[in-house]
């Protein structure tokens, strides 16, 4: 028998989940009650989180910190993140169509845990930290994907949601995703890229790939050789192969390892470009 628990309060979902770690946490539902649907009278259980007010703030200021039931839809059309952190609104607004954005969560596009998921890439750029509770926890972002699919949560685990620092006035991002259609696509494969321009030199950024390798990954290698270079002299093709080379995308049905490789490095460079324009300078490219 399928048993359902709606808690009303954190405290109460993480009581719940300790005494039934294998019960299901349902945010959205526009994950799990798909890909599960052929098995959803077999499991043994599910506890909505979807009432939980507390899992629903967005805190604004030099710290920004989103509830894990804050849906895609209300992060991109957020007037503050809007003007200061365009970049994680972007990647809101390239989640599925209206339907899906207006129920989908940001804890469950963590959670769930896919190599393709819009919003793990801008997070990651931005350095965000995923809280955690029962027990309380804190990891970075890029450390919280352990594979397609899985994550480093306990079964007794709760993502409450995200914090990160507010961009600063001189950095620069940019968001791209490829896909076999505008609207409505999973990632074939996606860059985001964050960096900081001072005295026309690019002194600082960050470097976050999407579906092509088997967790959203950081090209630290790419990061490393662009960085402390002058803008006016950007080692762009250098750049391209190192991040060419150091991803690990699989063939499935969006497109082959090889096309994902030739692809990630032009939409790396375009990425790159915009972010340094977004940075109030104009590159060249």
């Amino acid at each position: 028998m399928t048993t359902y628990f709606a808690p009303s309060t954190l405290s109460e979902a993480v009581a719940y989940i300790h005494e039934n770690q294998t019960a299901k946490i349902i945010a959205g539902g526009t994950d799990l009650l798909v890909k599960r649907y052929e098995e959803l009278d077999s499991m043994t259980g599910f506890m909505d989180i979807s009432h939980l007010a507390e899992l629903k703030n967005i805190k604004t200021g030099e710290e920004v910190q989103i509830g894990a039931m804050v849906t895609h839809g209300e992060i991109a059309g957020h007037p503050w993140l809007l003007q200061h952190v365009p970049l994680l609104c972007q990647g809101a607004a390239a989640v599925g169509g209206p339907q899906i954005r207006n129920r989908g969560t940001l804890g469950g596009n963590l959670a769930n845990a896919s190599p393709a998921a819009d919003l793990a890439p801008p997070l990651i750029v931005l350095g965000a930290v995923a809280e955690l509770a029962g027990p309380q926890h804190q990891v970075p972002l890029e450390e919280f994907f352990s594979g397609p699919g899985k994550t480093i949560m306990q079964p007794n685990q709760i993502i409450t949601g995200v914090k990160f620092t507010k961009p600063a006035a001189n950095q620069g991002w940019a968001y791209l995703k490829l896909g076999k259609r505008k609207a409505m696509a999973i990632a074939t494969a996606s860059v985001a890229v964050l960096v900081a321009v001072e005295d026309g030199q690019l002194t600082d950024l960050r470097i976050c790939l999407g579906s092509v390798a088997p967790v959203p990954s950081r090209a630290k290698k790419t990061e490393e050789l662009l960085r402390g270079q002058r803008l006016d002299s950007l080692e762009l093709a250098a750049a391209q192969a190192q991040l060419q080379a150091e991803i690990s995308p699989i063939d499935d049905i969006r497109g082959s390892a090889e096309y994902r490789r030739q692809a990630a490095g032009p939409l790396f460079r375009r990425a790159l470009l915009q972010a340094i324009k977004n940075a109030g300078v104009e590159p060249d490219a």
